[in-house]
């Protein structure tokens, strides 16, 4: 009889050992599974706040280069806004207070005296060890001079409804599954030239 006491406890206490590692392990993906719930939501909020900075610096650039072509100087620098004008000011733009240790910088490189090839960028951290970096290219050209250009406004991807058209459009793609054409359509000023220009929707060559 106590053979069969002693077994019977034996046993419950191997049950009890078991449960409690899988309550142990249920807790903790149910833990883990909130955690990266909340760390994908946050990082995907930082990257639309620093895309929107990003596109804000890409607006900026064009503001300048409609007032004059000649400020936009090789370089890297910040932005400012001086009497309700957007203006190149200093090294880089600190942005902390929308992103932790945010900084936007805006490069100029020429491609020739009418062209110049502008890169926006936003680096901020996420987290202590896990820098984050976003980047927008455009290309502009000196539409008060240029007589010959790519200009428009560029049809968002999404808009696209037929896979023909979606493919041949830069930085869009079709997914087949869902029937969806998907990406980020490129600034009109991108191209430089009439063949890659029209093949863009909402893009249109000006020339002589």
């Amino acid at each position: 009889m106590k053979n069969q006491s002693k077994q019977s406890l034996g046993q419950s206490l191997v049950e009890l050992i078991i449960a409690m590692g899988i309550i142990v392990l249920v807790i903790g993906s149910i833990v883990f599974l909130v955690i990266d719930s909340y760390i994908s939501g946050r990082l995907s909020k930082e990257i639309t706040q620093a895309n929107f900075l990003a596109e804000e610096g890409m607006e900026a650039i064009r503001s300048i280069r409609d007032n004059s072509w000649d400020d936009l100087s090789a370089g890297t620098y910040g932005l400012a806004i001086s009497g309700n004008n957007w203006v190149l000011q200093g090294s880089q733009e600190d942005v902390s207070s929308q992103l932790n240790e945010g900084v936007r910088t805006i490069t100029i490189e020429e491609i020739d005296l009418d062209r110049k090839k502008i890169t926006s960028q936003v680096d901020w951290k996420f987290v202590e060890a896990r820098p984050q970096q976003v980047q927008l290219i455009t290309y502009l050209t000196n539409w008060q001079k240029i007589t010959d250009y790519c200009q428009g406004i560029c049809t968002p991807c999404s808009d696209i409804l037929e896979r023909k058209i979606c493919v041949v459009q830069e930085e869009c793609s079709w997914n087949a599954r869902y029937k969806l054409c998907s990406g980020s359509c490129i600034s009109c000023e991108n191209f430089l030239n009439q063949e890659s220009c029209d093949a863009q929707l909402g893009c249109a060559w000006t020339g002589p």
